[in-house]
This record gives structure tokens, sequence and C-alpha cells, in this order.
């Protein structure tokens, strides 16, 4: 039987006669209604009638209501049925002014969803969902299906469970599965397994609770969402399944890198770093990953440990970092990660005149300085250890001459058949070669090859690490990207001219992107993209239709022609919409908003200015440093590695 549409009367466990009203949302299960005369409950009524052990699960979750899961779930309270007796449904509490994880880890989402969101507010996010995941696991359940569709939060950082129905629990020694899962979410040891099967565990929603938090701490990557430098595709769910971390410590040997622009795994405190390491690793799923109060307790420590950005007061970093990263991604990015209130009085502040005199007068270190190493005319001498190898070789070779020689004299002095004397002088020859290999087994010169080859090796190593600390190429670098910074603040300086050359020159476009910015990647039905490739696509910066631009996609690893070209035409489709509704052209642009993006520009451009001159300083004093302290050992490895050239020629003399 299937419910064409929703009765609009229904019964529950109690045979309360209740009436649904307003439709608040609708899933792949079913829809979610008001209830009229209840305004803190929802009624969820599946599209299918409900199985007997479906209606049993339910009445038994209603019976396991406590009011901290009440405080964190949108908990089953009642069973639903049909005025026949037929389950269809179940009620729930009614959660308001929450909105999806997604909106909340995604920064263009972000900026308009949860506009006063730091990362301290992802950090306490994290942290309660954590506490919410702690909360279902002392109660005997297993959320099973954890993802980021199933968790709500709101402006205060307070995080909602939903779809709590499709949770694995148990009652009486009975367990009621979960038949549902998304493989992006999933661990390694249950990838490709059919979940209606399958009895899980807290530490299988260890795994999804650990992508999760670092899809929030993480700008919304993926963790296993990385460039594979090995041959053929490597999608999410096959990353998993083998336990590629891209940002792990052994993510090299797993032939992984993480996408252009993300974060490193250094962001966050040495602590949480190991949990992610944990949970990810390929051992986790027999020796256990970090528990939701192990997360709970590590942020915690963390957000403690925070300390603000001096250039940018959105910024919030772990205060063991040297610089902020955030002021690092924005730059390299473009993109704002987070937004905060811009005025024009604090962006006037900043003398970039005086600023860039700083950056000038900052003495370029120039070339690594020769190394003083040995004079070419003068001849390097063997070792004393060569010496005596020669001299006890040369020993050797006079004894094997001795040997050899002795049957000599019997052969020419003694009265001997012809034969005989063939026989002695025979027996010369072969003493001669015998005493001549024993001479090499016992003198081999392999040691002496070893150790010049060894040494060279040392010296060209110790050579490559002096030219890249003692020469200019990271301080070089460095000022090429404080010089195209400036050249960016030098075009933001004129807000009334950037005004002016957007409504003349860029309104259309501006407009364009703005609107292709409200068709998110994730909530957007593309013809043919499937699920799991949405995170791969966010972790290289493609969020929405605006950011589907062929060098975008041209960045994303394995993904096919026929993948970009469905992604192109979903975007052409939807420019071809903008164009028909637009009509009358070019609309008037918000001049306010003009203005406070070109502050807020100016902002980003000067933390970035800020960092990279502190990081040019830092850059300087390394060189100098490197200059002496290096220098000594570069030659005395050079120094090595001639006396052990010179050994090895001597010794093969």
């Amino acid at each position: 039987m299937t419910v064409e549409a929703p009765p609009p009367i229904v019964v529950d466990a109690e045979g309360r006669v209740l009436r649904l009203g307003r439709k608040l949302g609708q899933g792949g299960e079913g829809s979610v209604f008001e209830l009229e005369g209840q305004p803190g409950i929802a009624a969820k009524i599946h599209h299918q009638p409900l199985t007997p052990l479906r209606a049993e699960k339910i009445r038994v979750m209603a019976g396991m209501r406590t009011a901290e899961i009440d405080r964190l779930a949108a908990w089953p309270t009642n069973l639903l049925s049909l005025p026949s007796g037929i389950p269809i449904g179940l009620t729930m509490p009614k959660v308001t002014g929450h909105k999806d994880i997604h909106h909340l880890y995604s920064p263009k989402s972000r900026r308009t969803e949860f506009a006063g969101a730091d990362w301290r507010f992802l950090i306490r996010v994290a942290a309660n969902l954590s506490r919410a995941v702690a909360t279902i696991h002392e109660a005997n359940g297993v959320i099973a299906d954890i993802n980021h569709s199933g968790v709500l939060v709101n402006q205060d950082a307070k995080v909602r469970l939903i779809d709590c129905d499709s949770f694995q629990i148990v009652d009486a020694g009975k367990t009621y599965l979960c038949d549902v899962g998304v493989p992006t979410f999933t661990p390694p040891e249950l990838q490709g397994l059919l979940f209606a099967e399958i009895v899980r565990t807290p530490n299988h929603d260890n795994f999804g609770l650990a992508v999760l938090i670092f899809l929030t701490l993480f700008m919304g990557r993926h963790p296993f969402a990385g460039r594979f430098i090995g041959l053929g595709e490597m999608p999410i769910e096959r990353a998993i399944g083998e336990g590629r971390f891209a940002y792990g410590a052994d993510s090299t040997a797993f032939q992984m890198e993480r996408p252009p622009g993300a974060p490193s795994l250094g962001i966050v405190s040495p602590a949480i770093a190991g949990l992610f390491e944990r949970a990810f690793a390929r051992e986790s799923r027999e020796r256990g990953r970090p528990t939701a109060q192990e997360w709970v307790a590590g942020l915690e420590a963390m957000e403690h440990e925070l300390r603000q950005c001096a250039f940018s007061p959105a910024h919030w970093h772990f205060g063991g970092l040297q610089g902020c990263p955030w002021c690092r991604m924005e730059a390299a990015t473009g993109v704002a990660l987070f937004s905060t209130a811009v005025s024009a009085g604090a962006a006037a502040h900043f003398d970039i005149d005086a600023f860039w005199r700083r950056v000038t007068s900052l003495e370029h270190p120039g070339p690594a300085p020769a190394l003083e190493t040995s004079d070419p005319k003068r001849r390097v001498r063997p070792s004393a250890s060569a010496l005596r190898f020669k001299q006890r070789r040369a020993l050797h070779r006079l004894y094997a001459v001795l040997l050899s020689a002795s049957p000599i004299p019997i052969a020419i002095f003694v009265n001997l058949p012809p034969a005989g004397r063939l026989l002695f002088l025979g027996a010369a020859v072969g003493l001669y070669f015998v005493a001549r290999m024993l001479v090499r087994l016992s003198n081999d010169t392999g040691v002496f090859a070893d150790r010049a080859r060894m040494d060279l090796e040392h010296f060209e190593m110790v050579r490559n690490e002096w030219q890249a600390s003692a020469g200019p190429g990271r301080f070089d670098a460095k000022r090429a990207e404080l010089d195209r910074l400036r050249a960016r603040w030098d075009e933001s300086r004129d807000v009334q001219r950037r005004m002016q050359q957007e409504r003349q020159d860029h309104e259309q476009s501006a407009a364009l992107t703005r609107f292709l910015d409200g068709f998110g990647i994730e909530t957007s039905a593309v013809p043919g993209l499937s699920p799991s490739r949405v995170p791969l696509l966010a972790s290289f910066g493609i969020e929405t239709a605006a950011d589907v631009v062929a060098a975008k996609l041209e960045g994303v690893p394995k993904l096919d022609q026929q993948m970009r070209d469905v992604l192109m035409g979903w975007r052409e489709q939807l420019e071809a919409k903008f164009r028909q509704e637009s009509g009358r052209g070019p609309g008037s642009l918000d001049e306010e908003l003009i203005e406070r993006e070109a502050l807020a520009e100016r902002m980003r451009i000067e933390a970035a200015l800020r960092t990279g001159l502190q990081d040019l300083q830092e850059i300087q004093k390394q060189a100098l440093f490197a200059r002496i302290s290096n220098k000594a050992k570069v030659e005395e490895a050079h120094r090595a590695y001639l006396q052990s050239a010179a050994d090895l020629k001597a010794v093969n003399r």
C-alpha cells in the first residue's frame, strides 16, 4: 500500500485524533507536518506504511526518551497510524531556528546563514555535536547513519540531531537495525556492505563523527577528498576503504595530496590532530577510534588555547601557530572564510605607504655565499687508514708472489722428468692465482667505495639544504607575493571608483554571480552527479553554480570530461534562466553591499600583507642564521667527501 497523499487526520498510540497542518519539509522517507493545536510537536508521515518491526521500534524509542535526549535530538515521541489502524508515521519535537550543519561549514553559506560565526563557533559546534553523539551512545543507541543531513545548528552553536527513527537501538536484548547509510561517512570496514544486515557499533559512529568534525573545522573539506597521484580514479569511498587520509602524516605513502589551498592538519592542536590520525588510521577498526567524549575533551581544551589574529578580528586560530592560517588561506584563494563587520575608519587606518617602506627597507639576503671548500690546486692526501691499507695489501701481494714462486726452483734445479718440471711450473701458476684471489678477498676496497658514495650523497644533501635555507629563493617568492598583494591593494583603494566601474562594466556579471551562488551543488539536483562526488567538488572549492568554471573543474582530480560537460551544462541552463528572468537587463546594485565588500577585501589584503611581512622578516633571519650555522656543516661534508674520494683513488691504484 502506498499513501498517495497524506491523510488530514491521524491517530496516536493512545487513540487521540490529530489533525495535520502545514507541511514543513519532505525527504526520501516521508514528509514532516505541523500538528494543529500542538505548536511544539511535528508529525513525520511516511510515504509507505510502516512495517510491523519499524512500528515496534518507534514504540520502543518513545519509551526510551529522557530529558537529556529531548534536549539534543528530535526523538520519536509517539507512533501515528491511519484511522484504519495502519502505522504510518510518528510524532517528534518540532525543531525551529536551526539550519543544516553544511550551511555552517561551507564558507560561502556561512557568511550569510551564520554571519557572526568564527572558528571558535565552529569548535563549539563540533564539541556540542560530540556531546549529542555521546548522549545517544550512553542510552545504548547507535546513530548508524551519521552524516551532515542529520544535524541541525542554531545561532548559539547548539546542535539537534534529526531523523532519529533511523537510529539503531537495543531494548530487552533485541536490536533494531538501521538500514541506511551515506558512503562518504561510512567507515572502511562497512564500505560496500548491506546496511540492513549489519549490527553497527559506537566505533562505527566514531568514524562518521570524526568526518563531520573535520568538515566543520576544515572549511567543508572532506578528509579523504584529495589529489591522488597514483594511477586511476580515487573516489572518496575507495579512499576511505584504503585508509588514504589526505591530510595525515602518511598521506605521501598513500599517494595522496591535500587539495590546493586547503589548510594542513597543523592548524589544530597536536591533541586534536592525534585524534584525527587515530580516527582515520587503518588500525582503528580493531584498536578503536576516538570516542565522542574524547572529542569533547580535546575540542574544549583547544578552544581555551585559541588566540585572535592581530590583523583580522574575525580570525581566531590555535595559539601554538606562528601565524594566522586563515589570513594565508584567504590570500591564496581570494575567498573570505569568516564574515565580520568592517568600518571604513578601520580600513582607512592602515597606512599602505608607510607599511610598504618597511617592506622595501628589508635588506635582500643576496645569493648564498660561496662555500670555502678545499683549494683545488692543493692535492688531498690519502688518509692514514688508506695508506695502511695500501701497505698491507702490498705486503700481502709480496707474500703471494713468494708463495707462488716457491715451486719454480724445484722445477729448475731438481733433476725431474719434463712432466714433473711442467707440474711444478703449473703449480706455481695456480698458486699465483689462488694467492691473488686471497689477497683481493682480504683487502676488499668495497668499504672505501661505500664510504665515498655515502659521503657524496651526504654532501649533495647538505649542499641542497644550504641552497634552500641560505639562498634567496624563499625570500624572493614571498616578496613577489607581497608585490601582488600591493597591486591588489592599489586596485581597491578607491571604493567609489570601484563602485562606478562595477556599475558600468561588471554589474551584469556581479548579478549573475550572486544568482548562481544561490544554487548549491549539494542542494540542487544536478543530472548525473552522484552524492559521493559532492564532497570531492567542495574540497576543491566548487560549492555553487558560480564556482563551475573550466579552470576549477580541471583542478579536480580524475573528473572525466563527461561530468565536466554535465556541470557546465547545468550552469549554462541557470545562466539562461537568469537572462530570461532579468529581462530588462542589469538591475541596480546595492551600493552599500559593494562598499562593504570592497572594505572587507581591503581588510583581507591588509591582513595578508601584515602576515606576509612577518614571514618575509622571518625568512630573512632564517637565511642569515643558516649561513652561520650551516656553512661549517656543508664545508665539513665537502671535505669528508674529498677525503673519501682521495682514499678510494689511492686504494684502487
